[in-house]
């Protein structure tokens, strides 16, 4: 049977080595959307094309100066990182209390737990106060409001009918159920602009029509 000595060795090594492994896993998917820094600053705002036409569609990209949220939120401190580091200081400090300094069993593993939760916790508030708020984006409310969302048809409505109505927020691609604001049909394809949204349901209308003078209008 192995000595106590040998077997925080093993717990140890097996710890530093997986840590290595989802340090080096971590960095392999900095690619992916949603946690890239250049698809923080890309999303400018469904509206701020209509911007560029006129004033009427005024709240696009609103909320884009709040780049970077907290990205601590909801994160729990027990996951896979904080874990492997309480194992690894665990099996580091118990190596070395009884191969070196010969602690009782019972003495060094208490120890040695408390040095791994130090360990851990240090982990994790590197983790939350450095890492995560500079990887994860912030999505302010504006992101989520539909009024003044542009976007193109993918499925036709007919009169007085339901189609679909393809759209970007938060920097991905969505889909939803619209209508026709005026109960007039719209082709696939065309640009449209919610006006409103009832029920899960976005009522639209042609972007030209929506971009053109209101009467009395400037007066």
């Amino acid at each position: 049977m192995p000595d106590i000595s040998s077997i925080f060795l093993l717990v140890f090594l097996v710890s530093l080595g997986l840590t290595f492994v989802t340090f080096a896993a971590g960095v392999a998917n900095l690619s992916i959307p949603g946690i890239h820094h250049a698809d923080l600053h890309g999303h400018v705002g469904d509206v701020a094309h209509a911007g560029a036409h006129a004033p009427d569609v005024g709240h696009g990209g609103a909320g884009h100066g709040a780049a970077h949220g907290n990205g601590a939120e909801g994160v729990s401190p027990f996951n896979m990182t904080t874990i492997l580091a309480f194992f690894t200081w665990f099996g580091g400090a118990g190596f070395v209390l009884t191969a070196y300094f010969s602690v009782l069993t019972a003495v060094a593993v208490a120890l040695a737990a408390l040095i791994g939760l130090g360990g851990g916790a240090l982990v994790f508030t590197f983790l939350v106060r450095v890492l995560l708020p500079g990887q994860t984006p912030y999505l302010a409310p504006e992101d989520y409001e539909m009024a003044g969302t542009i976007g193109r048809l993918s499925v036709g409505i007919r009169e007085g009918g339901t189609g679909e109505f393809v759209y970007s927020k938060g920097g991905t691609r969505r889909v939803a159920s619209a209508r026709s604001e005026n109960g007039k049909p719209m082709e696939q394809g065309a640009e449209v602009v919610v006006v409103r949204q009832e029920r899960g349901i976005a009522y639209v209308q042609r972007f030209d029509e929506f971009m053109e003078p209101r009467p009395g209008a400037g007066q």
